[in-house]
């Protein structure tokens, strides 16, 4: 035990006794007298007046400065609208938008709080309390809403995601727009099979779990379908699937439904009362009875734009294609679930009348090698994509692509993409596809090697053309020597006679080189300097020339000038 000196034991006393001393003697000296205590109080008191006086005149005068600058002369509609744009440009901060907007001045907070419709984004996650969604429910007043929910993770997710549905489904009457991501299976959304929702317009629900729970659909709001929604989306929610209920809709999303799904028959049944339908997606279905359903007499779509039937079996595919009539299916994709001959399911005389017409109207399509599994897909002027594991199989997809059923129209012009590492594997792809007329551009992906290009090359025991109709080349990787070497006599190929059997032919020539990625360059000291201590005018040099005036060389993001000068892409985005 530390032991304490009696030196010590004296000094604390004296030090106690000290202070002691010390408030004894200064509560002698002052006296508090309550009367001037009084009279203190009074001045302090009327000089806080004055105070108050002065900050209420202040700011008045500040208010009346504010008025004179030019954004506070903007009419309260105009500045609405801004207020709209910045809420409308950051839609997972709503919150802090609306309220750093009313913090710049009293007349910005004034209207901000007076303006039903801008708080009527309801946006929820785990990190916005319950409050803050009141207050929006408050604000907004009786202004129509748009609910996104995005679930809720982590301790209590269930018991405050119920929190949330019982605050918003009050307010139904006023939805929208309404996305709802739900924690588990569809129960929690048992609340809207008696709700009536007369301002819906469009409508998300999501469920993390499959319904496998349920022992019947959802009817959701009882089988009274919202009179104006026209977009329905559905992902592991099972719905009545019947035309009363889905109906008179313009874009329809099914997804990853297994329990409970709609026969083949209900879909075809459904389809018709819808026939203002502009997108139908339907991915990871498993229709309940599978392909076999009565085709009824055709259903026809004009206004399908797009169509996405993936992830199911290609029987159905083949099956629903059979069924409508779609004359402006503009895009879209088709990706069976399992690998397959597209000529025994997808290209077959019963669905010809849905790849007739945009065969006959293509502008332009697009071959990828490299898949597993056939997929065609079509965006805009019909860039037709197809991935398939037998390179031959491919190249009669697409000689029956490009081929129009229309004896006037030109053949449609092909791009084909390359993304395999063998080197033979590619000199087979080239091969079989060298004397395709309609090829225009090929691209070799970042690990494609540049093999099976070289003029003059024989396949199949016979010379041929090779890409007579080519126009671009596009290189992701980095050449070799040998690679550098094969592009230099394809391009001085292009621009001199080649020698067929039946004669001699003259190849079009190269307008377009692309060498690199365009958008992105790790080091861009290291990649200028590669190019003019070793690519220019070694190699590229003779490539520029023959590419002509009007010809383009792409070197990463740079154009390279017939001068050998580096020039930025106009327009281009930089990823820094």
């Amino acid at each position: 035990m530390m032991q304490v000196s009696d030196d010590a034991n004296d000094t604390f006393p004296r030090i106690l006794q000290t202070l002691a001393d010390l408030m004894s003697q200064h509560t002698d000296n002052r006296q508090i007298d309550g009367k001037n205590l009084s009279q203190c109080d009074e001045e302090l008191g009327a000089l806080r007046s004055v105070q108050r006086q002065l900050e209420r005149r202040v700011a008045l005068v500040c208010q009346k400065r504010n008025t004179f600058a030019s954004v506070n002369a903007l009419p309260p509609e105009l500045l609405v609208t801004i207020y709209k744009i910045v809420i409308d440009s950051e839609p997972v901060q709503v919150w802090f938008d609306l309220e750093m907007l009313m913090l710049v001045c009293h007349r910005w907070n004034h209207l901000l709080n007076h303006t039903p419709p801008l708080w009527t984004k309801i946006q929820k996650s785990a990190q916005i309390p319950d409050a803050v969604i009141i207050r929006a429910l408050e604000m907004s007043k009786d202004a129509p809403l748009e609910i996104d929910y995005g679930g809720i993770s982590g301790r209590r997710a269930r018991e405050r995601q119920q929190a949330f549905l019982s605050i918003i489904f009050p307010h139904v009457h006023r939805w929208r727009k309404a996305v709802l991501r739900i924690q588990g299976a569809a129960q929690a959304l048992e609340p809207m099979t008696s709700l009536s929702a007369p301002l819906l317009e469009s409508l998300s629900l999501w469920a993390s779990d499959d319904p496998a729970a349920r022992d019947e659909p959802l009817d959701i709001f009882g089988g009274r379908p919202p009179p104006r929604l026209r977009e329905l989306s559905l992902n592991r929610i099972s719905v009545a699937w019947s035309p009363k209920t889905l109906c008179n809709l313009k874009a329809l999303e099914l997804t990853s439904i297994d329990q409970l799904a709609p026969s083949l028959d209900q879909l075809l049944t459904i389809l018709p009362a819808s026939p203002s339908l502009e997108s139908l997606s339907i991915v990871s279905v498993t229709f309940s009875g599978g392909a076999s359903a009565f085709i009824p007499n055709p259903i026809y779509m004009p206004t399908l734009g797009k169509l996405s039937l993936e992830v199911i079996s290609p029987e159905v595919i083949s099956r629903i294609l059979a069924a409508i009539h779609a004359p402006r299916c503009k895009f879209g994709s088709l990706r069976p679930t399992i690998p397959l001959d597209p000529f025994e399911t997808l290209f077959i005389p019963e669905v010809s009348h849905f790849f007739d017409h945009f065969r006959s109207g293509a502008s332009a399509s697009s071959f990828y090698c490299g898949g597993s599994e056939a997929m065609v897909s079509w965006d805009g002027p019909w860039n037709i994509v197809l991935r398939v594991e037998n390179i031959r199989m491919a190249k009669r997809v697409l000689d029956w692509l490009s081929v129009s059923p229309e004896p006037t129209s030109p053949a449609v012009p092909l791009h084909l993409t390359i993304a395999e590492v063998d080197p033979l594997s590619v000199e087979d792809i080239v091969a079989v596809m060298t004397d395709t007329e309609a090829v225009q551009r090929i691209e070799f992906g970042y690990h494609a090697p540049l093999a099976g290009l070289a003029a003059g090359g024989l396949v199949e025991g016979r010379a041929r053309m090779p890409f007579p109709g080519l126009k671009e080349i596009s290189i992701r990787k980095r050449l070799d020597d040998d690679e550098w070497e094969t592009l230099l006599r394809v391009f001085r190929s292009r621009h001199g006679g080649f020698e067929a059997r039946d004669g001699d032919q003259r190849l079009n020539p190269l307008r377009s080189l692309e060498l690199g990625e365009n958008w992105h360059v790790e080091d861009e000291g290291s990649s200028i300097a590669e190019f003019k201590s070793i690519h220019w005018p070694n190699r590229l040099e003779e490539i520029r020339r023959l590419l002509g005036h009007d010809g383009k060389l792409r070197w990463y993001r740079w154009i390279v000038a017939e001068d050998g000068t580096l020039e930025e892409q106009p327009g281009l985005w930089r990823y820094d």
